[in-house]
Formats: C-alpha cells, sequence, structure tokens
C-alpha cells in the first residue's frame, strides 16, 4: 500500500513540474512507472493485459500505430536533416510502450489514492514551475520571452494552463485552503502567459476562466449565487489587472505583441505581414491540395514548407490539424481527432458535473492551441497528454 501511494504522489508531484522541466519528468515518471510495475509482476496475467482494451486506451494506441506506420512507409526526401525518420521511429514506439506499460501500471491503482494524489502533489509541481518561470523571467536570463527548459516558449505557458484546470476537479469537495489555492494557480496560469507572450494562451485563459466561472456558478448552492458572483468579479478585476500591470512595468513582450496587433491599418497585406502563421498557413493548404489523399509524411512536412513558401526557414505548419493532413492526409486527420476524443469521457452524464474542469483543460485548451500550433508533431507533447488524460481517467471509475 505504502509502495503504491508513494508511487501516485510522486507521479502527481512530476505532472505539475512538466510545464517547467518538459522531457525529464516524463523519464521520471516512466522510471517510476516501471519500478512499480517490478514489484507487482507476479500478479500480472493475460486479464491484465485484456483490460488494456478499452476504448482511451485504444484511441492513444491507433496513433501511435499510424504514425509509425507513416514513417516507416514514407521515404525522407533529399534533406540535411536525414535523421527525422529514425527520430520518429524512436518516439512513437517508445509512446506505445509507455502506453502499455502505464495502462497496466493504472490498473493497479485504486482510484480513490489517484485521486488523493492529485488533490495534493499536482499543485505542489505546479507551485515549484512557477516559481522557476518566475526566477528566470524576472532575472531576465532568457530575454522577455522565456521558454525555461522546453523547447519552445508556447509550451510552457500552455501546459500550465491545462494543469490548472485539471486541478480544479473535485473543487467542491476540498477545503477552503484547498480552494484558495487553485484560484492562486489560476492567476499564476496568467503570469505564465505574460512570461511567455503568448496571445493564443492568453485567449485560452479568457474563455477558460468564462466556462469555469459558470460551471461553479452552476454548481453553487443557490442562496450563496449572488455572494459568489460579487466575489468572483472582485478576484478577477484584481488578477486581471495583476497581471497586465506586471506584464506593462516589465515591459513584457506580450503587452507589444498585442498593442502592435491592432495599430496597424488593417489591410490585407499588412495583416498577412503580421502575422506570419497566415503565409505558413497558405503554404501548408497548398501542399495539402496537391497530396490531399495520402500526404507526404510527417518527416517531409519541414521540407515540404520551405518549398512551399521559399523560405529557408525550419518551419513546422503551426496548425495541428494541417500538419496531420500534410503527414498523411485524412488517415493522420482522423487519428488525431480519434485520440483528441477520448477527453469527452470528462462530460459523460456521469462525469460532467464534476470533471468539467478537466474537458476544459485537456479538450479545450488543447484544441484552441492546436488551431495556432502543431503541439502534436512532437511525441513528448502526445506522450504528456496520455499520461495525464488517463491518469484522470482512472479516477472517473471512482464516482
Amino acid at each position: 500500500m505504502f509502495r503504491k501511494v508513494n508511487g501516485i504522489n510522486v507521479i502527481s508531484l512530476l505532472l505539475g513540474l512538466f510545464p517547467a522541466f518538459h522531457l525529464p519528468t516524463m523519464q521520471l515518471m516512466l522510471v517510476i512507472v516501471l519500478i512499480g510495475l517490478v514489484a507487482s509482476f507476479r500478479r500480472l496475467d493475460y486479464s491484465a493485459f485484456s483490460e488494456l482494451l478499452i476504448w482511451r486506451n485504444l484511441c492513444f494506441a491507433q496513433f501511435y500505430l499510424i504514425f509509425f506506420i507513416n514513417s516507416c512507409a514514407y521515404p525522407v526526401w533529399d534533406s540535411p536533416r536525414m535523421n527525422y525518420r529514425a527520430a520518429d521511429l524512436e518516439s512513437w514506439s517508445l509512446g506505445f510502450l509507455c502506453l502499455i506499460v502505464l495502462g497496466l501500471w493504472l490498473n493497479e491503482q485504486s482510484p480513490k489514492l489517484v485521486k488523493c494524489a492529485l488533490i495534493l502533489g499536482l499543485p505542489i509541481g505546479l507551485i515549484v514551475s512557477f516559481s522557476v518561470a518566475s526566477f528566470i523571467y524576472f532575472s531576465s536570463m532568457q530575454g522577455s520571452r522565456i521558454q525555461i527548459f522546453t523547447p519552445n516558449p508556447l509550451g510552457p505557458p500552455m501546459w500550465f494552463l491545462v494543469l490548472t484546470m485539471t486541478s480544479f476537479v473535485w473543487f467542491f469537495e476540498m477545503s477552503r485552503w484547498h480552494k484558495l489555492l487553485r484560484i492562486l494557480l489560476f492567476f499564476m496560469a496568467g503570469m505564465m502567459v505574460v512570461y511567455a507572450s503568448a496571445r493564443l494562451v492568453s485567449a485560452a485563459w479568457i474563455i477558460c476562466s468564462l466556462a469555469l466561472l459558470i460551471w461553479m456558478y452552476l454548481n453553487t448552492v443557490a442562496e450563496y449565487r449572488s455572494r459568489f458572483l460579487w466575489a468572483v468579479g472582485f478576484i478577477v478585476a484584481i488578477f486581471a489587472s495583476s497581471i497586465w500591470l506586471s506584464g506593462a512595468l516589465a515591459q513584457s513582450e506580450l503587452v507589444s505583441r498585442i498593442l502592435n496587433s491592432v495599430q496597424f491599418e488593417w489591410t490585407y497585406e499588412n495583416f498577412r505581414g503580421q502575422f506570419i502563421r497566415l503565409k505558413i498557413w497558405s503554404g501548408a493548404w497548398s501542399i495539402i491540395v496537391d497530396h490531399p489523399i495520402f500526404g507526404v509524411g510527417k518527416a517531409n512536412e519541414h521540407i515540404a514548407l520551405n518549398q512551399a513558401i521559399g523560405w529557408e526557414r525550419w518551419y513546422k505548419a503551426h496548425q495541428t490539424y494541417l500538419s496531420y493532413l500534410i503527414a498523411g492526409g485524412v488517415f493522420t486527420l482522423l487519428s488525431g481527432l480519434i485520440m483528441q476524443s477520448s477527453v469527452l469521457a470528462f462530460i459523460g452524464l456521469k462525469n460532467r458535473a464534476v470533471f468539467f474542469p478537466a474537458f476544459l483543460g485537456l479538450g479545450v485548451v488543447i484544441t484552441l492551441n492546436t488551431f495556432t500550433d502543431s503541439i502534436f508533431q512532437m511525441g513528448s507533447n502526445v506522450q504528456f497528454f496520455m499520461v495525464a488524460t488517463l491518469i484522470f481517467l482512472r479516477t472517473t471509475e471512482d464516482l
């Protein structure tokens, strides 16, 4: 029992550390899960593997298999980066193996213990991530737009917001201090947006705050709803003004990027010049039109975009669904949509009252960001999305 609680507690803590430390946290999770499986090896039999054949696991399994086949089937075009195929094959095969290992390990965990671990451990990890990000930002170690220890500055604020939203699950069962901590985490998520100058994530933060408030209002006892609205209005006003003011005082790049977005002549050419993604999307769409059914292979996305746009920059399509279509046409697009559909379980009739915040984080925030970035072209993002989704879905079995 002690070993199980310890393992899931550490996993919950590492979930919160992912926005700052990225891949090392995933590697530590895998080590902990493998240790737990070795400890319970004698209990593993045919039935343990047959229990893995459920919809949420199959959603991820088919994605890994489709993209593994894609990496095998498409020859890599002439490029100085011929190692892309080998990297993709390693990523998708390792992801599939991690899915099996995680599924076996989660089936050994009590949903109640997983729930307790997430309530306690996840916020601690998020606070550590925010503290590290704050130190790096205010010390100007990485300039005005930080990426902490991750490969992309847009990753930390997005994943921090995703996990912050999921931390509101079981909100009405929590003590007053735990509720206050979740509210502070939401403020931290807004600050993380400022640190990375992430315009789209700031829009997701606003949308999710409104959806979360509506959910809270509907689940509040009727006689306290007016008091709730006053309190929320006051808190939101303070948080929003504090986040904006801190960004302005620190000369945040986010403030200048937002101002530049609205203070220019709104002609088509200026619009394309201001929002460089429009030119990338235009080039991506031309590739899709030329290869609508089977695409050109995931490993060739950057090369094809270079040829279509005429740039020497190493770009992805900056839109997940365009990247799917470039990689393998309608087949990889359908595979990606099936994978993301796993989060719909959070809003099933039995779960929606409690798990709606998890749907906001793992469903809405992720989907909003897929429209402006090729999130799931990185194997580490797919793996973390899988881990977070499956861990929270495990707790739904306690209802």
